[in-house]
């Protein structure tokens, strides 16, 4: 069976696949992706398919699949070149601002990962960087430095915020956020009883959709909505 899957996956590669047909693709998860071809580079054995959203009719889901991670490969309706409207011209710009965008985002959370320190101390980080900027906040071991005079030491809540400088505003700022962080994060208790319900809920209904979607992402690429 094995064998047979990946000669399928072969065969379609040496295939051009022309831009209108539909596919479908069974990744290395068994999780299946149905979409209309966009783009297809022979080389890499990358191909992007637009699929219909899940949350709304007016935009799409588009999936840029890596074949050489497919176990198996269909053309499900050749197109017949006939195009009501031309494809639609990548606006390679902003791409690049959002490839660059997301470099930063993941850069930034990087900086507050701390293995030193608890996961809550580590959101606190980002909560306070997300105010000031991730260039103002900074780890000195498990103190969070800010603004390069004002230090939060654990437990991290209000009592623990000194100003090398005796700055007032400054630190009052800080207390404002730190008390909306801990007012607004439930209690354990609470999360304790959200974790037992979503687990139950989980076990007793399992959306097949919500299970492809994720795990052809890890294997292909997140979705990014389209016109």
């Amino acid at each position: 069976m094995a064998a047979a899957s990946s000669a399928a996956v072969v065969n379609a590669v040496n295939d051009c696949f022309s831009i209108g047909s539909t596919v479908l693709c069974t990744t290395c998860f068994k999780d299946e992706v149905e979409g209309e071809v966009l783009a297809f580079d022979h080389n890499t054995k990358m191909l992007i398919l637009k699929c219909h959203s899940k949350m709304t009719e007016e935009l799409s889901d588009v999936y840029v699949m890596n074949l050489s991670l497919c176990s198996n490969v269909q053309v499900i309706k050749e197109c017949n070149g006939n195009f009501i409207d031309d494809p639609q011209k990548l606006n390679l710009e902003q791409v690049k601002m959002r490839l660059r965008k997301t470099v930063e985002r993941r850069q930034d959370f990087l900086k507050s990962k701390n293995a030193d320190v608890s996961p809550e101390a580590q959101e606190l980080y980002r909560a306070i960087a997300k105010q000031l900027g991730y260039n103002e906040v900074s780890w000195q071991g498990q103190n969070i430095q800010i603004l390069n005079e004002v230090t939060v030491s654990p437990p991290y809540r209000v009592d623990n915020v000194v100003s090398s400088s005796d700055n007032d505003t400054s630190c009052n700022y800080i207390k404002r956020i730190i008390k909306q962080f801990f007012n607004t994060r439930p209690s354990p208790s609470q999360e304790n009883t959200h974790a037992g319900a979503s687990a139950s809920s989980a076990s007793t209904s399992v959306s097949p959709t919500s299970s492809s979607l994720s795990s052809s992402n890890a294997a292909s690429g997140s979705p990014v909505p389209a016109n």
